[in-house]
């Protein structure tokens, strides 16, 4: 249950106040002591959700018909609060998922006002508010009968996230575990929508995932021959060097990278690397705009491209559309060996040591379409634990250590050689404003670990205890 971030004044008051995203305290400290008195709760309203709880706190005191809203309304909370009020109506409350019983609440919004003040709060116009405060008080009034109401709040059982989402990045070394990964993403944040296919569909936007080989030989795992047939990689990934489409086919992978217009674009991405290590350039593509555009089945792989750091090559591979139950495991295990493919050929022709380094891929339309949905279900069951597995952290390691009666956090990097950040203090919160906003964190776990130690370490220097860093 939500605890009610309130504060109860005068009872017998018609007046509550809604801060928004401001204070409560700092409002009510702001107004002279007897236009306080004038008021009977006042308290946040930070989210839509908290509305449920609003609208329980006034079937709990009929006398109040009035709510002021007076603060920044950050999340629109104080947006919604006003259309439900106005329009009192079941279809309101749907749209705002205030899933309350409108038979039992319609008496609290046929009898409660909403005193629209949040221009004021922006331009400090704290005596407007007593104003309105004193015109509107008259206690010692009831408006309703009282209605007690009860919230439950269970967990989402079903599909469907309700507004589209940033990019998910999801950074592994296994390709197995990054599947998992990423169908948790799509499970809990995928939109439910319709397809061209007339079936329904789970679809997260722009989820990029990376794999970290670093010159590491890739071994498939033998867990995808549970839901995809092992040989079904190697199948998928012949047709990228097989230049030839059957007859009947719009285009097939190995035809647009290897015979594009007669070009081999793989051919000439190692030649361009070969060289001129430095290029922005190699790239092959896949999209024939006076063909695709007429298709019922044009391609989903629309680019690779290489780029060179240092003594890896790191290929990044942009998919428009992807079936990330069934596609994206055999899209994702051609890029790498493509990527493997690619570096021995400049070896051979520059006589260097090139590694395979990270490989990438970025699916705009990642979905997952109803027909996998209990075999995603599967997979989760069996092996959802392994979103909690370690992953070391490219860009480096942090060592917690108490020294001087002061906490101390240092960043190196992944081989510890290089010392990028050393920031010691007594104070935690000026560890946390320290480290804040940061790039030191490839995933979030890493940054959750560190907070869990930070505060570790400072609880057991004050209590005189010694502190050891937890291993991951």
């Amino acid at each position: 249950m939500l605890e009610k971030d309130i504060l109860i004044v005068n009872p017998k008051s018609n007046i509550s106040i809604a801060t928004l995203w401001a204070k409560k305290d700092f409002i009510f400290n702001s107004l002279p002591e007897n236009v306080k008195n004038r008021i009977n709760i006042i308290g946040t309203l930070y989210t839509i959700n908290g509305i449920k709880y609003l609208i329980q706190t006034l079937g709990e005191n009929p006398q109040i018909n009035k709510i002021i809203l007076y603060g920044p309304d950050l999340t629109l909370s104080g947006q919604a609060l006003i259309d439900i009020f106005n329009n009192k109506d079941k279809e309101t409350l749907k749209r705002y998922n205030i899933n309350l019983d409108y038979d039992k609440i319609k008496e609290i919004l046929n009898t409660t006002n909403i005193i629209d003040m949040r221009k004021d709060f922006w331009n400090k116009n704290i005596s407007k508010l007593e104003e309105i405060i004193e015109s509107n008080y008259k206690p010692e009034n009831i408006f309703r009968r009282k209605i007690n109401i009860e919230i439950k709040e269970e967990v989402k059982k079903d599909y469907g996230y309700i507004i589209p989402l940033p990019p998910a990045f999801i950074y592994e070394e296994s390709l197995f575990n990054a599947w998992i990964r990423l169908l948790t993403e799509i499970k809990i944040y995928g939109i439910l929508k319709d397809s061209e296919y007339n079936e329904k569909q789970l679809e997260r936007l722009n989820i990029i995932v990376s794999l970290g080989l670093y010159g590491r030989k890739y071994q498939l795992e033998k867990e995808f021959d549970e839901f995809i047939k092992l040989e079904e990689f190697e199948k998928h990934l012949r047709g990228y060097f097989i230049d030839k489409k059957p007859d009947g086919v719009d285009y097939t992978y190995g035809e647009r990278f290897l015979n594009y217009n007669n070009l081999n674009q793989l051919q000439y991405i190692i030649n361009k690397l070969s060289k001129n290590p430095e290029t922005r350039r190699a790239i092959m593509i896949t999209w024939n705009p006076n063909i695709d555009i007429h298709s019922n089945d044009p391609p989903c792989v629309i680019s690779i491209e290489g780029i060179i750091q240092g003594k890896y090559l790191n290929l990044t591979e942009y998919i428009r559309s992807n079936d990330m139950f069934r596609g994206w495991p055999l899209n994702m295990y051609a890029l790498i060996r493509i990527g493997e493919y690619i570096v021995n050929e400049i070896n051979k022709r520059t006589n260097k040591e090139y590694e395979l380094g990270i490989v990438t891929t970025i699916s705009a339309s990642a979905h997952v379409y109803e027909h996998d949905f209990p075999y995603m279900e599967k997979v989760l069951e069996k092996y959802g634990y392994r979103i909690k597995s370690f992953v070391p952290d490219p860009k480096g390691n942090f060592i917690i250590y108490n020294e001087d009666n002061k906490t101390f956090v240092e960043h190196r990097s992944y081989d510890n050689t290089i010392l990028d950040f050393k920031f010691g203090s007594e104070n935690d919160d000026e560890i946390y404003n320290k480290l804040k906003g940061l790039p030191f964190f490839t995933s979030y776990d890493h940054s959750m670990y560190v907070g869990r130690e930070i505060y570790k370490a400072t609880k057991f220097r004050r209590i005189g205890k010694k502190y050891m860093q937890d291993r991951v």
